[in-house]
Parts: structure tokens; sequence; C-alpha cells
């Protein structure tokens, strides 16, 4: 997926953060599916006041002062009152015709920071668009408030929409957190505003998630703050495991408390039962190399094998086991013949995937839970988390009654 779609998306979690594209009109078609993906999105109005932008910008048309004409429409819209900061990117014709949009952003005067966002559409990924856009955010937005050790900032979590699966993910988070002494100031982003970012500026400790590696860095170098560098907290070891990691960080030593270990045991309980029909099963895996490396990890607790992982990005190294057939990015036959590769013994039982691996008929036939960006046919309009220990036991339960045909 194309490089702007993570900075769409960014935008997108960001509920005041004015998404500005210098190109062609077609581009926002990335804001109509996400529009299309997240019932809750803000990108787009019925009043036609977007925060989606495009100047239509065309290279058959060109102005005579281009970088004149950006910086005087991104003044008005932060002179609006209607944003709490801009962003600014613009299409590679656009850039290679010499248009510098961080130093056009840092050179307007304004009442609200405006962040320039590499123009990197050409050599980079809709993963380095999230993280990009992120980065570009923490640099110019006042990171404000009294430093404390006991307070936590998270940078880098994937809100790819504001429904509630990522709703209760992040309740989860704020609640164990809590749970283990410690109070979470901040999530970049979290689909709050600008004002509740800038409070990264009271985390003694910033937690740098894999989605916004960058931006993490930037944070921590403004503010001083310790980083901790983590996975996704997903199953029961792996969010024991992460939050006995920022404990640690944090400089609270010692195990986890009863009441974190505790919720542990009980999401192992609820699970347990499943795991006579999940026992054995081989998983398909599409989607993002992030949330393979945490599904991973889940699935080995279940007992599952995960036996093809078909990632929607470039090539890039991994942080989890090299499953026994692996494509980047693959056309529909490079999946199908990656499958037909596999032994029987191996062949998936289940497919854990988005909505582009089943149009694409990526799922090798295998039943499909609807998980990761694109989810166009699976939307959670309650509480229904797939990380920390509640997320295990929710998850876990998709896993079976899609087995069972549910």
């Amino acid at each position: 997926m194309p490089y702007l779609m993570g900075y769409f998306l960014a935008a997108n979690a960001v509920s005041d953060l004015c998404a500005v594209v210098d190109g062609l009109y077609c581009v926002m078609s990335k804001a109509y599916m996400i529009a299309n993906h997240d019932l809750f999105s803000t990108l787009l109005s019925g009043d036609g006041e977007h925060r989606a932008v495009c100047t239509t910008f065309s290279p058959h048309s060109p102005h005579k002062n281009p970088d004149k004409r950006l910086a005087a429409a991104l003044s008005g819209m932060a002179g609006s009152g209607r944003f709490g900061a801009i962003a600014v990117t613009g299409l590679p014709f656009c850039r290679l015709a010499g248009m510098d949009y961080q130093g056009l952003a840092a050179a307007v005067s304004a009442r609200v920071p405006v962040a320039g966002v590499p123009a990197l559409s050409m050599e980079a990924d809709w993963l380095d668009g999230y993280d990009g856009t992120l980065a570009a955010l923490a640099g110019v937005l006042p990171l404000t408030g009294k430093k404390s050790r006991k307070k936590v900032a998270v940078c880098g979590y994937f809100l790819d929409r504001n429904e509630f699966d990522h709703a209760a993910n992040l309740k989860e988070m704020e609640r164990l957190l809590g749970l283990c002494g410690l109070e979470l100031v901040s999530v970049w982003p979290s689909g709050g505003n600008c004002a509740g970012l800038s409070r990264t500026g009271e985390a003694g400790l910033i937690i740098s998630l894999p989605y916004g590696r960058k931006a993490a860095k930037v944070l921590a170098r403004r503010t001083g703050a310790k980083l901790l560098v983590t996975g996704l907290p997903m199953g029961i070891a792996g969010t024991s495991e992460w939050l006995a990691a920022v404990r640690k960080a944090a400089g609270l030593g010692g195990p986890l408390p009863e009441k974190a270990l505790s919720e542990a045991r009980a999401a192992a309980a609820a699970i347990y039962p499943a795991l006579r029909e999940l026992v054995g099963k081989n998983a398909l895996f599409a989607g993002d190399p992030h949330l393979y490396a945490a599904f991973s990890g889940f699935a080995a607790e279940l007992c599952v094998r995960v036996s093809a992982v078909f990632l929607d990005c470039d090539q890039r190294s991994l942080s989890a086991p090299r499953p026994p057939a692996l494509r980047f990015a693959p056309t529909a036959g490079e999946g199908a013949e990656a499958l037909a590769g596999l032994p029987r013994h191996e062949r998936p039982h289940l497919a854990v995937a988005n909505s582009f691996a089943a149009t694409e008929g990526l799922c090798g036939g295998a039943p499909l839970v609807e998980l990761g960006f694109p989810s166009f046919g699976h939307h959670c309009l309650s509480e229904e988390p797939f990380l920390f220990y509640s997320g295990a036991r929710a998850l876990a339960a998709r896993l079976l009654n899609r087995l069972r045909g549910v």
C-alpha cells in the first residue's frame, strides 16, 4: 500500500489534524477508502469542511509561484481556528519540481504548528508514511507538563480506525498500566486531539511501539524522557512480558502486581477450553509485519502454527519466525503458488487477514478472521479488543468460532 495511505491514516487518528497533499485530486481516493474501513472517520465531512485536503496542483497547469500559493493556503487553514495542527506533503512530481515541504512548513507563520512531511511516495510504503507523519508532528507540537517517572507515553500505536476494537485496546492499556503503578498520559495517536498529544511532556518514559519508531525517538530527544522499544502486547505471555518491561524501564522492580497476574491467569483459564479445537491447526496471516510478529507469538500460545504469511509492504526484516511460505506484496498468482507449494499437512485451516487478502484470493479458501487494515467486512460497534489479556480472550473466541463455521 502506498506511502500516502499511511499519511492519511495517521491524520485520521488525530481528531484535529488537517492533512494537506499538494497534487492531483486522485489522492483523495485514499481518504474514501479509510472512510469505508472506519465508520467514525472524520477525514471527510458532509459539509465540505474536510480534514483531508488536496491542492489539485497539476504539472499540466503549473502556477507561477506554487510555493507562495501553498504557503498562503497553509496560513489560512492554520488561522481558521478549526485545527490543532496542519500537516503537508506532496506527490512525487511536486518534489521533483523542487517543492520543499519541510522548509515551507517551517517558514509559515501560524497560530498552530505546521508540520512538513517528506514527500517519499516513490521510495517508501504506507508504514513509512504513518511513522513519518507522526515524526513530523512530534517535531512541531508543543510538549507541556511536569515530568514524572511514573508517567508514561506510548508512541506508535496503529489506530487505523476510530471504532471500538481500538477503543477497547486503549482502555485496557491505560487500565493495566494503572494496575502496574503507572499513569498513561498520552498515546500517539489515540483518536484524540493535538492537545492530548502535547501531554507527552509529562512522561518520564516513552514506549516505542513498532508503527512509530522515528516519532518516538523525536519525542524522547525533545523531552529527555527514557525510551523503551517494544513490540505489540498481544496474547497472555506477550502482555505480561510487555508490562514487565515497562515497569522495569520506569524503575519499578520486582514481579508484576498480583492484580495483573490474576488477570493473566483468568485469561488463560478462559482460553483453555478452546485449545481442544485450536491445537495443531495451521493459520495463514496476511497484513502488516508488526501485527504478524505479535500474532505469531499468540498463535504459538494457542498451539497454532502460522504456515503462510503475505505482507502488504516493502520487503523488510522480520522480528518474528520466518514461516514456510513468506511473500511481500504478492499478486494473487504468487500467493496461490506459495500455498500450492506447501505440503498438505501445512495448508491453512484459518486465514487471519485483512480485506485485501480476501478480495485478492490470498486466503486459499480458508475461513477468514478479518483483522488489520483494511477491514471492510468486520466493524466493531462494541468493545472488541485484540491486544492485552482481554484481547487474547476475544481473538481466541473469533478463531474458534470461524473454525466452527460461525
